[in-house]
């Protein structure tokens, strides 16, 4: 297989990180026949609306990451993934870089998206969801059982192989898992309403209003627990009540 695909008349080399296809600044200004360091301008006019080990990755000289066809200058690099690449060029809208960026996502991007899918080796596909679960684990606190369960479940749909008895490692979480929500407790309760629950929550000082949304107070934290979620493109929190909740309801009726 050549490691090189045309894109605008212009040879551009396959580069790939962890299994994943990136882009160089300069392979974007290249193709889009744009001044060089175009790209990186944009990018660092723009850096904070990139996510690390998602969008971009910073590349050191000592990297250990499995790289391919990527030569490293002694000062590092930045390359862009998929989303990096269609984030970046935003900044672009002429009718070139709408045509470029078609023949980029289809006979670029979406070619090794399909390789990935279907060949991926087992190695490289833990080695890129553990580590994007370790950065989830630093950056947000989230308990690693989770983050890892959530890193096995990917790898298991990229290669097609079941890693059952590797999630039975998985250290056990330390609490009930919450399950409930009000108005499965209204139910268990006799036909309650939500809102009454949320109300009685609120008395047993298990949770306390903010805004439109409700969240635990440190009391409600040994109770349930606070998952994120997103609807409609708006992310926020909901709350799993564990069913030793319903034992507290009795204080109160």
């Amino acid at each position: 297989m050549s490691d090189l695909i045309t894109i605008n008349n212009q040879d551009l080399k396959i580069k790939e990180i962890n299994g994943q296809r990136v882009v160089t600044f300069k392979d974007i200004d290249t193709v889009h026949e744009r001044v060089e360091g175009t790209a990186k301008r944009n990018f660092n006019e723009n850096r904070d609306k990139f996510l690390e080990g998602v969008d971009y990755f910073e590349i050191k000289k000592s990297t250990k990451n499995e790289i391919r066809t990527l030569e490293i200058p002694n000062r590092g690099i930045t390359v862009l993934t998929a989303s990096g690449y269609l984030m970046l060029v935003k900044s672009l809208n002429d009718d070139l870089a709408w045509k470029i960026q078609r023949e980029l996502v289809n006979n670029y991007f979406t070619v090794q998206k399909v390789k990935r899918e279907y060949h991926k080796p087992i190695d490289r596909a833990i080695r890129q969801h553990f580590n994007i679960a370790e950065t989830i684990i630093q950056k947000t606190g989230v308990k690693s059982g989770l983050a890892y369960a959530v890193a096995i479940g990917e790898a298991e749909k990229e290669t097609g192989y079941s890693y059952d008895e590797y999630k039975k490692l998985l250290p056990s979480a330390e609490h009930d898992i919450g399950s409930f929500n009000p108005t499965q407790i209204g139910e268990k309760l006799g036909g309650i309403k939500a809102q009454q629950v949320n109300k009685m929550l609120e008395k047993l000082d298990l949770q306390v209003r903010k805004g439109k949304n409700w969240r635990l107070t440190e009391q409600g934290k040994e109770y349930g627990e606070e998952k994120p979620f997103t609807r409609f493109g708006h992310s926020d929190y909901k709350i799993s009540w564990h069913e030793k909740v319903l034992e507290l309801f009795s204080k109160i009726q």
